[in-house]
């Protein structure tokens, strides 16, 4: 990535310091290429900056970093202040629909609702026994306990049969919901697949597991690029994200939303070194030089 505008001053805006996320290794990029990168936690007295990137994990932005924000000429994802699953999902089911077929629990909050908990809640290790087995009545002893369910494993999202094995309580909690199951699915592999974007850059792939709940690490298949669907750029729009990440699949020749993600990390079972890290972005992150072109 070569600098082919004046260096500008970028703030990076984020919760806390930590670098886990894939828009550290792209702030390393921007750096080497002459520009001065302010990374700042919180929103108390931050730095002057040309342009600001809000990165803050949670699934609505707190409002004291929407505020923050309004302070600075430009703002990456600066609109992108709620991505809620119930705004993008077209497979959610309400109690009362006529569905046949295999359903998901999810939660209302990104990745499990764990972000916004930093812990994942107490029911955790007895729900994700329970999801191993077709045991109703396992399900009936702690169908009180769903009630209190606010937080979920998104690597063990519990799948059901139909609706009507889905425990009562679930349709009941603010932090759940429920969806049509709609796998993408040749012979005994489950796929996925995933556009990450930043600015005018994309990066996109296609990758099985025989696991229902496909996450890269357990791949069984090589990633092979895909063409972007017009309706996920629809989406993007619609949830103003000027970076992200949707994960999803095809059914029935159109797109359905699994995941939106605006602070895309690495997996916490990454193999990839530092430099293989940077390697894999380095063109990506240019995408910055698309919002630093309006601030010359």
């Amino acid at each position: 990535m070569g600098v082919a505008l004046p260096a500008k001053t970028i703030l990076l805006l984020k919760e806390d310091q930590g670098k886990s996320y894939i828009v550290d290794v792209m702030a390393e990029q921007w750096a080497a290429s002459g520009h001065r990168v302010l990374c700042h936690a919180g929103t108390r007295h931050p730095p002057a900056a040309d342009i600001v990137f809000l990165h803050v994990n949670k699934t609505v932005v707190p409002p004291a970093y929407a505020d923050c924000v309004l302070k600075y000429p430009a703002a990456i994802n600066g609109k992108a202040l709620n991505i809620s699953r119930p705004l993008y999902s077209t497979a959610r089911l309400e109690k009362g629909d006529s569905y046949e077929g295999p359903v998901i629990v999810k939660t209302v909050n990104n990745y499990g609702g764990i972000p916004e908990r930093r812990s994942v809640s107490f029911m955790l290790p007895l729900i994700n026994r329970l999801i191993r087995r077709d045991a109703s009545r396992a399900w009936r002893q702690v169908a009180t306990s769903w009630r209190r369910v606010d937080s979920l494993n998104p690597l063990e999202y519990p799948v059901f049969d139909s609706m009507h094995k889905v425990p009562p309580d679930v349709w009941e909690n603010k932090h759940l919901m429920v969806e049509k199951f709609l796998p993408e699915k040749e012979g005994d592999v489950f796929f996925v697949r995933y556009w990450q974007f930043f600015g005018d850059k994309n990066m996109t792939g296609r990758y099985g597991a025989k696991h229902p709940i496909v996450k890269f690490h357990r791949r069984v298949t090589e990633v092979r690029p895909v063409e972007i669907p017009e309706e996920l750029a629809d989406w993007r729009k619609k949830l103003h994200l000027d970076y992200g990440r949707f994960d999803y699949v095809m059914h029935e020749g159109r797109p359905v939303v699994l995941d939106a993600n605006k602070t895309p990390g690495f997996g916490a079972r990454s193999q990839l070194s530092a430099s293989e890290r940077r390697e894999k972005f380095a063109d990506f992150s240019a995408g910055i030089e698309f919002y630093l072109r309006d601030k010359q």
